[in-house]
Formats: C-alpha cells, sequence, structure tokens
C-alpha cells in the first residue's frame, strides 16, 4: 500500500495528462477495450486502498460506499428469513437484487439463492479483490439479462508477487458482537515470467447479536406499538415520551403464552399463576372478572431472538495464468466457498383452531376432549363442554434456524491476439448448495393425537390412538408453564429440512480491436456469442409438503433454462479526440420467453481539455427467474379482509374496499353465487346470522410460466471535469432516469380477493381462479399471489462525486477529500388496485431517502495514514399518503454515522502496517421504529436507518513480502 494513498476516483476521471493512445483497458459497462476517458457510461471504482480502509471484510459493504448502491439482503436484515439468512447482497438504483448484475472479472457466477439471481459478495474472498466497478444503468445489451439496474464487477488480484495477509479483530461496544478475520493470499510467478498463480484464502466469524443484549435505549426489551395518535415529528418529541421515547407507545407483547390461554382467553396462566375472567381475584390488582388484555398479560417474544445470525465462513481460491506462446495465454479460476449461519426466535405457538393441510383438508387441531384428564379448576370455571386452547410451546425451545451454503466457481479459458484483434473463449460451471435445518417447530397431528387421552388401566393415561402409541405419542398437558413432559415435547416437535441446489454452465467466445480507419481514427469494434444454462433443484421437507406442521413449506423445483445470445458493439469517432459514438446490440433467445433483443446508444464530447461530456440511452430485459417461472404454490399466509364480510341472505350488509369502483350490489350477488356461503346460510345454526370472516388465511406465492421479460428504458448523461489549472481535483456529475416497464410482482391476497368479487364477470376472472373456499363454512382457505408482468417502476435522480488530493504546505503530508453525493427525483412505482392502475411514491418515506452523502476526508505523512468518514442519509416519513395532521403520521430524522480509521506501516520495515479504528464513533443506533408502521417491525428497526451493532472498536496486523 501506497504511503501516501488517494481515495478512490471514478473509473471515468479523466486524468491531468491524457494516457497515450496504446494504453487501453477493457472498462465495466463495454468490451471493447479504451482509454477510461472515451466510455460513455458512469463507471465508479473502489481500489485496494479503499477496501482495506473502509473497516469490514464484508465486499457488499464495501461496495455501499458507492452512490446509487443500498444494501438488499444482509445478515443484519434476513435473520428471520425463510430461505435466505446470512446472504449479503446488492441492490443498485433501489430496483433490486434481481435486476443487479454482479460479475466476477466480467463473467456471470452462479446464483447463491433459491427463490432469485443473487450473488452473495460474502462468498468472494476480500482480499482477493484486487478493485471493485460499478455501473449504475440499463447495461443488458453488453452482459444480458439482469443488468437493469446495473453491473458490479468484482475484478480480482492478478499481478501479486508474493505474500500479503490480514488478521484482524472487531468489537462492538454494545451489542457486544465480535468479529474475528484472517485473510492469506499468495501469488507467484513462473516460467520465466509466462505463468502466474495465485492462491487465497479467508476465515471470518461473527458472533450472533441478541434483542436482549443490545442497549435498552435503542433497541428494547418488549417490541412497543404506535398508538393512535398524531402529529409526531420525530420519535423523541412525542407528547408524553421520556427521552429514550419508550413512554410513547403500549408494549407489542404476545397473546400466545408459554402458560396458555383456554376457552377463547377466558382462562389464562402466566408464570404459574392462573387468571380468568369469572371468580377469581387476578394477582395484578385488577378488579375481579376484567379479561385477558394482551399489554399485560401477554408474553414478551424478544428475549433469546438473534438480530443478527452468528456467521462463520471460510473461502478460498484459485488464480492461474500461462503464455503458451505471445499471443496465446490459458487462464483458470477456481473458487469455494462455505457459509455457515444460525439464527433463533421465539418458540412456535399453535391453537385449536390451527389449520391442518393446505387447504384445511385434515381440519383444525381441535379442542380438547370434555373427558381430558388434566383440566385444571381454574378452566373448568370458566368451560362449558370441550376446551379451545392457544398455546406457546416454550418447552421444545428456541426455534433455530441453521443454513449450510456451499459454493463452487470454475472459470476456465483462452486469449490472445491474432495480429491486432483479440480474442477469447471460455466456460464456466458453478454450483451452490445449501443445506437449511430448522429446529423444534410442531407437528399439528401429533398434537392432536396427544390431546385425546384415556385411562391406561394401571393408573395413568396413554394416547387414544394404538398406531400413534406405537410412533412414540405420550398424553399432552398443556395447562401452564412448563407443564409440558419432556417425552410429550419429543412426541410433538417437528424438524424440517430444506436442501438447494442451484447449477450454472456458460460458454462463449469474443473478439475485439480496430475495424478499420476513418479520419477521425480507428473504428473499434468487439462481438461475440454465449451460451448459459441454469438449474436448479429444490427438495422440500417430504414430511410437510402438505402443510402439516408449523414449518414453512417450500415446494420441490427441478427447472431448468438455457439462453443463446449473440452480441456486437462499436466505438466510433466522429471527431478525433473530441467526440465519439458508441453502439452495442444483443439478441438473446430463451428457452422460457423466446426472443428479447438489448441496444444502447451514447456518446462521449470533450470540447475543451478537462471537461468530458458523456450519455447513453439503453433498452435492458430481466428475464424472469427460475422460481418466478416454474414454482409451485409455497407457503405463506396473509391477513384478508373478505369482501364477502358482513353478508345478510338478502344481499345486505357489504361495505366495498375503499377506493373500489365496485358496487355493493355487484359484491353482493357474486358473493351470493358462492356455493360455500350458501351452505353457511341454509344451515340451521346459522339462522339471520350474517356471513364474517376476516382473518389470516393460506396466501401461497407461485411462479407463472406465461410471464415475459421486464423492459427497462434508461437515460444518463453526465460530465466530468477535471481542470490542468487544479491537479489531483475532479468532479463527476450524471443525471439517469430508469423506467421498468411489466415489473413482475404478485398481486396481495386482499387485493385478489376485491378485484374478484368486484367484477361483473364473475366468476370467470382471472382472479377468482387463485381463491378457494370451504364447501361448508364457506371461508376463505387460501388465496395463491402467482407471479404476474402488472408492476412499473420509475428512478430517477443525480449522482455527484468531488475528488482532490493535495500537499498543503502550511501541514507536512497530504490531505485528500473523496465526497460522494446522490440525490433522487423520483421513486415510484404503479401497480393495479381496485381503483384501477395507482401510482405510488416512494420517494421521501422512510426506507427511499432523498439524498444520501458520503465524504472522507485523508492525512497521509510517510507511513501513517488517517481516514475520517461521514455517512448521512435524509429522514423520511412512514406513508407518503398520511398528512402530519393525521392521526397515522409518522416521521424519522435523519441519520448519520462516523467512522475512524488509522493505519501506520513501519519505516524500517515497510512490509508491516498495523491498523486499528472505529465504525460508529458516536454510538448511534439510529431511529426508534414502533411495530406497525409500514417500515417499523417488531425488532423496532428498519435496516435502511438503523446499525445494529453500534460504536465497533477494530484493530488488525498487515504482512507483505
Amino acid at each position: 500500500m501506497g504511503v501516501a494513498a488517494t481515495p478512490a476516483m471514478a473509473q471515468d476521471q479523466v486524468p491531468a495528462a491524457a494516457a497515450p493512445a496504446e494504453n487501453t483497458i477493457v472498462v465495466t459497462g463495454s468490451r471493447i477495450r479504451r482509454s477510461n476517458e472515451t466510455a460513455a457510461v458512469p463507471v465508479q471504482m473502489l481500489n485496494r486502498a479503499d477496501l482495506d480502509e473502509v473497516g469490514t471484510v464484508d465486499t457488499a459493504e464495501i461496495i455501499l460506499q458507492l452512490p446509487g448502491v443500498d444494501a438488499d439482503i444482509t445478515p443484519d436484515n434476513s435473520a428471520l428469513s425463510t430461505q435466505n439468512a446470512g446472504l449479503s447482497t446488492i441492490n443498485l438504483r433501489r430496483l433490486g437484487s434481481d435486476r443487479t448484475l454482479v460479475l466476477i472479472d466480467g463473467r456471470r457466477v452462479v446464483s447463491n439463492s433459491g427463490n432469485g439471481e443473487r450473488v452473495s459478495l460474502n462468498t468472494i474472498p476480500a482480499g482477493f479483490v484486487k478493485s471493485i466497478e460499478v455501473t449504475t444503468g440499463g447495461a443488458s445489451a453488453i452482459y444480458g439479462s439482469d443488468a437493469i439496474a446495473g453491473v458490479a464487477n468484482i475484478l480480482l488480484e492478478d499481478s501479486l508477487d508474493g505474500f500479503r495477509g490480514n488478521v484482524r479483530y472487531g468489537k462492538a461496544d454494545r451489542s457486544g458482537e465480535q468479529e474475528t478475520t484472517v485473510d492469506l493470499t499468495l501469488g507467484k510467478k513462473f516460467a520465466d515470467g509466462r505463468g502466474y498463480v495465485l492462491l487465497g484464502v479467508t476465515y471470518d466469524r461473527e458472533t450472533a447479536i441478541f434483542a436482549d443484549e443490545t442497549r435498552p435505549d435503542s433497541l428494547r426489551g418488549l417490541e412497543w406499538r404506535a398508538p393512535n395518535v398524531g402529529g409526531w415529528p420525530d420519535e423523541t418529541d412525542l407528547p408524553g415520551c421520556d427521552d429514550s421515547g419508550r413512554y410513547c407507545f403500549a408494549p407489542g407483547l404476545s397473546s400466545s403464552l408459554p402458560g396458555g390461554r383456554f376457552e377463547s382467553g377466558d382462562a389464562w396462566n402466566v408464570d404459574g399463576v392462573w387468571f380468568n375472567d369469572k371468580s377469581l381475584q387476578p394477582q395484578d390488582g385488577r378488579p375481579v372478572g376484567e379479561d385477558f388484555v394482551t399489554e399485560v398479560d401477554g408474553y414478551n417474544i424478544r428475549p433469546g431472538r438473534t438480530l443478527s445470525p452468528l456467521f462463520e465462513s471460510i473461502n478460498g481460491a484459485f488464480r492461474g495464468t500461462f503464455e503458451i506462446t505471445p499471443d496465446v495465454s490459458l487462464f483458470a479460476n477456481a473458487f469455494y466457498s462455505a457459509v455457515d449461519t444460525r439464527t433463533r426466535t421465539s418458540p412456535r405457538t399453535a391453537a385449536s383452531t390451527t389449520d391442518i393441510g393446505v387447504l384445511n383438508e385434515l381440519g383444525d387441531i381441535g379442542q380438547m376432549p370434555a373427558s381430558h384428564p388434566f383440566i385444571p379448576p381454574e378452566v373448568e370455571e370458566t368451560r362449558s363442554g370441550t376446551v379451545s386452547w392457544s398455546r406457546r410451546f416454550n418447552e421444545l425451545g428456541m426455534r433455530e434456524k441453521i443454513n449450510k451454503r456451499d459454493t463452487f466457481r470454475l472459470i476456465t479459458g483462452a486469449e490472445g491476439f491474432f495480429g491486432p484483434i483479440g480474442w477469447e473463449v471460455y466456460g464456466t460451471y458453478g454450483r451452490f448448495e445449501q443445506r437449511q435445518t430448522t429446529l423444534n417447530e410442531v407437528n399439528y397431528l401429533n398434537i392432536r393425537n396427544a390431546l385425546d387421552i384415556e385411562a391406561d388401566g394401571s393408573g395413568g393415561y396413554q394416547c387414544v390412538d394404538a398406531a400413534a402409541r406405537a410412533d412414540g405419542c405420550v398424553p399432552l398437558d398443556m395447562f401452564g408453564t412448563n407443564s409440558i413432559s419432556p417425552a410429550a415435547a419429543d412426541y410433538i416437535r417437528y424438524t424440517a429440512n430444506l436442501k438447494q441446489i442451484r447449477q450454472q454452465y456458460t460458454a462463449g467466445g469474443s473478439i475485439n480491436g480496430d475495424l478499420f480507419e476513418i479520419p477521425a481514427g480507428p473504428v473499434k469494434f468487439a462481438a461475440g456469442f454465449e451460451y448459459r444454462k441454469e438449474k436448479q433443484n429444490t427438495i422440500g421437507d417430504p414430511d410437510n409438503e402438505f402443510e402439516l406442521t408449523s414449518a414453512s413449506v417450500i415446494p420441490n423445483i427441478k427447472a431448468q433454462f438455457d439462453v443463446i445470445e449473440g452480441f456486437a458493439e462499436a466505438d466510433i469517432p466522429i471527431i478525433e479526440d473530441m467526440l465519439s459514438l458508441q453502439l452495442a446490440g444483443r439478441v438473446a433467445n430463451y428457452s422460457t420467453i423466446g426472443t428479447i433483443f438489448s441496444y444502447n446508444a451514447g456518446g462521449s464530447f470533450t470540447p475543451v481539455d478537462g471537461l468530458r461530456i458523456r450519455g447513453q440511452y439503453s433498452r435492458s430485459q430481466r428475464a424472469p427467474t427460475i422460481t418466478e417461472f416454474f414454482s409451485a404454490p409455497r407457503g405463506d399466509a396473509d391477513d384478508l379482509r373478505d369482501p364477502c364480510d358482513g353478508l345478510m341472505p338478502d344481499g345486505t350488509g357489504i361495505t366495498p374496499a375503499p377506493g373500489s369502483t365496485a358496487s355493493a350490489a355487484t359484491i353482493s350477488a357474486n358473493c351470493l353465487a358462492e356455493p360455500g356461503i350458501q351452505a353457511f346460510f341454509n344451515d340451521p345454526e346459522n339462522a339471520g346470522e350474517a356471513f364474517e370472516f376476516d382473518g389470516s388465511v393460506s396466501g401461497p406465492n407461485a411462479g407463472n410460466q406465461n410471464l415475459k421479460e421486464e423492459t427497462a428504458d434508461t437515460f444518463t448523461i453526465g460530465a466530468v471535469i477535471a481542470p490542468s489549472f487544479l491537479p489531483n481535483f475532479s468532479l463527476i456529475v450524471d443525471y439517469y432516469n430508469i423506467k421498468v416497464k411489466g415489473a413482475i410482482g404478485t398481486i396481495s391476497t386482499q387485493l385478489t380477493a376485491d378485484l374478484c368479487y368486484g367484477d361483473v364477470n364473475f366468476p370467470d376472472n382471472r382472479f377468482c381462479n387463485v381463491i378457494t373456499r370451504d364447501a361448508s363454512s364457506g371461508r376463505v382457505i387460501q388465496v395463491i399471489n402467482q407471479e404476474e408482468n402488472l408492476n412499473s417502476r420509475k428512478v430517477s435522480g443525480l449522482d455527484v462525486s468531488a475528488n482532490y488530493r493535495a500537499e498543503p504546505g502550511f501541514l507536512p503530508g497530504s490531505i485528500d477529500f473523496d465526497v460522494r453525493y446522490a440525490h433522487y427525483f423520483e421513486d415510484e412505482y404503479t401497480f393495479l388496485s381496485v381503483g384501477g392502475p395507482q401510482t405510488g411514491i416512494n420517494l421521501g418515506e422512510i426506507g427511499y431517502p432523498k439524498d444520501e452523502f458520503r465524504a472522507k476526508v485523508g492525512y497521509s505523512l510517510d507511513g501513517f495514514r488517517a481516514t475520517w468518514t461521514t455517512v448521512y442519509r435524509s429522514g423520511g416519513v412512514d406513508d407518503n399518503d398520511v398528512l402530519p395532521d393525521e392521526n397515522a403520521f409518522f416521521r424519522a430524522d435523519a441519520q448519520d454515522y462516523h467512522n475512524f480509521y488509522m493505519r501506520y506501516s513501519f519505516r524500517e520495515n515497510p512490509r508491516l502496517s498495523i491498523y486499528a479504528g472505529v465504525n460508529n464513533v458516536f454510538d448511534k443506533l439510529g431511529p426508534f421504529m414502533p411495530d406497525g408502521l409500514n417500515y417499523g417491525s417488531s425488532q423496532n428497526l428498519t435496516s435502511s436507518l438503523n446499525d445494529l451493532e453500534g460504536r465497533e472498536f477494530f484493530g488488525g496486523v498487515r504482512v507483505k513480502f
């Protein structure tokens, strides 16, 4: 590392002195060899010094230093994810990781997710990375599908000759999280420099962050919910609050108790003490006969939950090149990554009304028989027969999700020159395997069996069903805390397993060089072909295929698609060294969606030295992922207010959904035509009763083989200013506008039902086809959320980067500044609603700040270097549609975080460096986010603004020889 290392310059910076014409490289965003300053698209770079100074070894967190780059899935926000816990992915222009293409040395690599096209950057050893280049905006004409938002290109070390090592340890001050990293890389030339080999290995371990072990003033021991009051300018200024804001909110406790609630909650047990709403005296001073109150009697689900998982990884990499002749070289790269994560959350719950089966084929678990021998007096006092119940099964232990992910990537090929024409052929193979185990779920059928008890003839009790007894059934006593015996807990406990395998095969070839000469200079070109096959095999838990347990249902998927593509690109000089035109096109034939065409056109104009203007228009596509296209319905549950709720036999009682254009008469007629609802009205027990349903239903997500590609139109224009009178200064300004049409997404369960029953063509519309009702009760059992090309997205904004380094004279050494600013003008989406297409505004909401700012100032002197980095994100409201004087209004203030880093390289041994730093110097955790908000959660935080770790101290040693 240089003594006076400078911060990252944008890749398209104009240098103070023009590079020689022969000094050309392949820059991300193009396959043509050209000098950096002639590129038509903005490309930003982080070099090796930047990687070392960020204060983290997670490649995704490093890339977040660039404007326009946001986190998508992170270890901190995915702890409870069904499939993606522990991944580390990025999101360009807020368009999602599925629309962000991640490359290694300009080539595609296999996805690390079973439900999307996501490359987890923590599978790439940071010590093996030479630099990172990011271009934002459509790049499908250059790289193919998924590059709608842009490309992140991870460039690997190719010139290290010797050994480089790094040992780092960090510990967070408040959360207690500890991180240990060992990073070793060895490079060696051989055969008189014709051959080169590089080996690298990285080990990283991060301890978990638990909800009850973090700071009490920002991550509460309880979850807190927002009450129905309004006019909140900021969480610390709410009426009636103390300094922490805690007492503005009601505690969000759970109504499912470890001791159980019985007879519709008329009797309950808390910590071994019985309460009921009859004659027993409550122990908390409340009046006799008062009902269960969740905010007082409920259960705190937070203790023991992980906010960030236990994370452990080991990554290995190999790179080799060999020059057969001066014009022909062979190359091979291989990578292996093993990532293990472990998360845990509160124990599982169930109730007598819990459905069994995908469509409730086996009914619900059921109430306890009136003859159940363990019913205590406190419940006897409230019951009239069988006993309804709900319970949290703490005796089984915390639910834990253990993920083991292995990734192997192999890239091999040959490259060289035919005279002035460069060529390359290559093939790649990638394999990702995930093995997930979920502990301490519950088996609903076994609970049913264990509640049906009889005397065993010897003074004890046994399960009635002989087959269940042979399978280990033990009588289940759910009355009171810790009442379930270990044997009964073992019988109802369920362990779920999931295995997913992704495989990718690619082959391709390309040529590039000068096509011919024109007066302004050579016309440069690149052309080639690529073949790619993607395969996925998801093996869900065979014992839970029919939703007989509490575990999430992941359906089996065995599917594949392939695509063959041809591409061409040209760089045409119009005025020598002043004006050039760049064109690119790609045609791709998919086995799933057919043929698509991507293209772009751009140019670069240098009217005077030190000023370059460039712009581009592009048409890009994203093909559906394997999951979006092929997936069978996969388990989920959604809340639903049935459009038929309140219906009377005469058709009255219907209230259309807010904003609906459907009439009450239309909805009533459609609901009355449902056989299940007619069966409800025909039941004598329901005489004179309204049909009512408002609750949770099965809402599985499903693929759709009628999907088409997404299409994005992107326009960018910008300027690069590097005046000769101010050496080592550059200013880069870029405007962009991206519109995605036919965006793939799902219609919500609620909207699907509203569109079905509000349509005069009922039941002959596509929305009704995915709704299933119970034949006897009319209750909605399932609404399938199928993927559709139904939305559009639009984002536009301005990126500004300023960079300067100088030796001020009044101070020994040098100082440098690196400022990056992103401002969003638009961030909106159009979606289908009951009233037709509507536009929603993301911009200005808490998860979508209008302004993002990062500034780094550095000082270097001999072997010493220090940097201070500030990251700022503007505040926002919870919902743009809620006005400040309305009850539901909530705003979070802007957040800023500060990091400090210093390093010293010994003069007498410059190969040895020690470094230390502090991330989040002022120990900020971000705003308090009550549950019940759009951007709130039971963790009382939102990942875009909060820092789970708090202040972190780190230090380490680097060696190089």
